[in-house]
């Protein structure tokens, strides 16, 4: 494939429509998603709300660039839907020379091909918003293309295989909507409820942190997404003069976090690991309560609203033991549990296998990109 070197204001130039903000008027203001994944709107302001804050028309074909964000791929080329809508200072706009370069091909060559080091070059900085895109250097920069046929067809492809793996995970997305929305139509209309404290019991398998012993510690994601393995410390390496060792099959959770679904059950790979008293630990009694019930139950929403503080500073307020074993939830018969148990496991393993697909296909997005830049596409 035949390059040719242009600078990159060859290729396109940088065009500011400054608007006049005027008081009564409504305006729509864009952003720009990371890694290539378009624009998105904001909610309309004023131009009270807007004072003087200088902002700047957007055209349809303009190729997008934040200057603060655009060194981990914030390019996106602005459609017909961005058409009468504004961007802050912050938002570049480029017109595009299409006699040399075709825009869709432009987009992808920075979002991810070669044209990503070129930004991340023009952006000095450490990282987040100390790397700003130097506009003057970025346009001195050169960059190499093929021409335009040949980027025409390359973005024709990239654009095709592109749009089949974003309607993929808008699916994968729906079909985990629909999982929440199955689980929630089980659970909530049961007329039966009890407290937590009939099937869970707080463990109190404390031990002392020994300054040379070696500890697995664990910790909790939010929303219902299980444990996570922590780096083994020492114990001189904590302030905690004790630690909690857990075993499989417990429930446990995080203080600070188990309203927002910052609780889990205690999987083999979790076993004789171990954490802070930040995050107590619950025995199950399975003579009252099946354990594969009470697992669906603790990444259910319905629960997670339940122990939401009251109030203002929620995110330093604590859900203690005592407060999740008094917490009423659906409780119907063993028999019941296990049946709901068995749909919702089963639902459980499609959403899994799903999100399994999903990852290998977003592998897909920089093989291609890859492929398309080194003439391998």
């Amino acid at each position: 494939m035949k390059l040719t070197e242009y600078r990159v204001d060859d290729l396109m130039r940088l065009v500011r429509r400054q608007v006049d903000v005027r008081e009564g008027e409504i305006y729509h203001e864009i952003g720009l998603r990371s890694f290539g994944n378009g624009v998105f709107h904001k909610p309309p302001v004023t131009g009270e709300e807007l004072g003087g804050k200088k902002v700047f028309h957007v055209k349809p074909g303009d190729l997008l660039f934040s200057s603060v964000f655009a060194w981990e791929g914030a390019v996106a080329l602005a459609s017909e839907q961005e058409s009468g809508r504004i961007g802050s200072h912050r938002f570049m706009t480029y017109e595009v020379d299409t006699t040399r370069a075709n825009p869709r091909y432009l987009l992808h060559y920075f979002y991810g091909g070669p044209g990503l080091q070129v930004i991340r070059e023009s952006s000095p900085g450490s990282a987040g918003r100390n790397r700003t895109l130097g506009i003057k250097n970025f346009e001195r920069q050169i960059v190499r293309v093929p021409g335009r046929d040949e980027q025409c067809r390359i973005a024709s492809k990239l654009d095709a295989a592109m749009s089949q793996i974003a309607q993929f995970a808008n699916l994968r997305a729906h079909s985990s909507q629909l999982a929440r929305q199955y689980t929630d139509s089980l659970l909530r209309p049961i007329v039966d409820r009890a407290p937590l404290s009939v099937g869970l019991r707080q463990s109190r398998n404390m031990v002392d942190v020994e300054p040379e012993s070696r500890y697995a510690i664990t910790g909790i994601y939010s929303f219902g997404r299980g444990l996570i393995k922590r780096p083994t410390i020492l114990g001189s390496d904590t302030a905690y003069v004790r630690l909690a060792r857990l075993h499989a099959g417990q429930v446990v959770m995080s203080k600070l976090n188990a309203w927002e679904g910052a609780l889990a059950v205690v999987g083999d790979a979790f076993d004789e690991t171990y954490v802070s008293p930040e995050y107590p630990s619950f025995d199950i009694n399975d003579t009252d309560v099946d354990p594969s019930y009470i697992e669906h139950l603790l990444g259910w929403p319905g629960l997670w609203s339940s122990l939401t503080p009251r109030g203002s500073m929620v995110r330093r307020k604590r859900t203690t033991p005592a407060t999740l074993l008094a917490t009423e939830v659906p409780l119907p018969s063993l028999t019941e549990q296990r049946r709901i148990a068995r749909q919702l496991t089963m639902v459980r393993e499609a959403t899994d296998a799903g999100a399994e697909q999903t990852a290998q296909v977003a592998a897909l997005r920089p093989a291609l990109l890859n492929a398309a830049f080194s003439g391998q596409l």
